[in-house]
């Protein structure tokens, strides 16, 4: 059922809005219970022979979450910034720190 804007007055009050940082802290949650579980044997994959490690399950859920993350957002852009451009924007803001609060682990495994 599309959100009206009678039902949903705010886009603080929206689903679409509060999407993306559900799967901000499930990807975050991922990633922590990944960590926690302690040291993992290395994905090994054989292809033509040669054998290379792989990133796994979490990793590729994590990908998956990250993408439908990106999904919502635009999603809830579409529905929110013609209506309340000043909500949207907040709540945008709250979103990308959802965003990036995701991404972070990630990145300092990385570097």
């Amino acid at each position: 059922m599309p959100e009206t804007t009678k039902a949903s007055g705010s886009a603080f009050h929206a689903p679409s809005g509060w999407a993306p940082l559900i799967l901000a802290a499930a990807a975050l949650a991922l990633m922590a219970g990944y960590l926690l579980t302690g040291p993992h044997q290395p994905n090994i994959v054989i292809e033509n022979g040669v054998a290379r490690k792989d990133e796994g399950t979490v990793a590729r859920l994590w990908q998956l979450m990250m993408l439908a993350q990106f999904v919502a957002i635009a999603v809830f852009l579409v529905r929110w910034l013609p209506r309340a451009p000043r909500q949207a924007a907040a709540m945008l803001t709250l979103q990308g720190i959802g965003l990036i609060a995701a991404a972070l682990p990630v990145w300092l495994l990385e570097h």
